[in-house]
């Protein structure tokens, strides 16, 4: 994603592969939506979800009957020993929030869609759920799990790994695209098959849940409205998403 209007190769490539799917696409990524306020559902003022991209996702699943497999970090999911104000793995936001905003995205492009028509969509062809392994999704300590994963699969035959979020955020990223189905297949033996396998359980997502949170606006604020106080907690934010929050190596504003 990017916050600023200039071309951006990697989404255009990214775009391009979601339009190219014919029957499934695979995602494992740390996060969808905005950054939040830790521990809210408080986007940062002036951020948005990714629009094109959820727009490539929603038209393959209207018009192409796609299957759409996500995993994502749960929320509130920190590494290590850190708190949510020094590192984040994950924005805040559940996976009925991620379905509702995909789907706000064939409403928006195919506005005669009937509601009863798009629930079946959610239930047949939308799968997300929060990352688990056997033992289910806390580790000893009682930290939710989560990922750092930027990774999506086509149809089983290519696939992309590296840096780049999905969600908006305006970073240099790396990333390598691996278009040869034997290998994508060995990666999915791998990966893929046995985390999705422990993962998805079907319990993450409410269909009735995403079709009355379609009229909920999960964008960020106004950035010319906010106080002093909001400024604060969207400067703490931000550099947890970083990892470099609290990290005396970075200062202070002082120094």
């Amino acid at each position: 994603g990017a916050l600023t209007n200039v071309e951006r190769p990697a989404d255009d490539a990214f775009i391009a592969m979601f339009n190219s799917a014919q029957t499934i696409i695979r995602l494992a990524l740390q996060d969808l939506g905005p950054v939040c306020i830790p521990n809210t559902k408080i986007p940062l003022p002036g951020t948005s979800w990714p629009k094109t991209y959820f727009a490539a996702l929603g038209k393959a699943i209207w018009e192409r009957g796609v299957d759409v497999e996500i995993l994502l970090s749960n929320p509130a999911s920190v590494p290590g020993s850190l708190t949510p104000l020094e590192g984040a793995y994950g924005n805040g936001w559940d996976c009925n929030d991620v379905s509702a905003e995909l789907i706000k995205t064939i409403k928006e492009e195919f506005p005669d869609a009937e509601d009863d028509d798009l629930r079946q969509k959610v239930s047949d062809n939308l799968r997300v759920c929060f990352i688990r392994e056997e033992c289910g999704n806390t580790w000893e300590d009682g930290m939710t799990m989560g990922m750092h994963a930027k990774h999506f699969i086509i149809d089983d035959i290519a696939l992309y790994i590296g840096s780049q979020n999905l969600y908006v955020c305006d970073l240099a990223e790396w990333g390598v695209v691996i278009d040869d189905e034997e290998k994508v297949k060995a990666m999915m033996d791998e990966y893929w098959n046995p985390m999705w396998e422990h993962s998805f359980t079907g319990e993450d997502v409410d269909v009735d849940a995403v079709m009355d949170g379609l009229d909920i606006d999960r964008n960020g604020a106004d950035p010319s409205e906010i106080d002093d106080e909001t400024l604060e907690m969207m400067k703490q934010a931000e550099l947890a998403n970083a990892g470099c929050a609290k990290l005396d190596v970075y200062g202070s504003e002082d120094d």
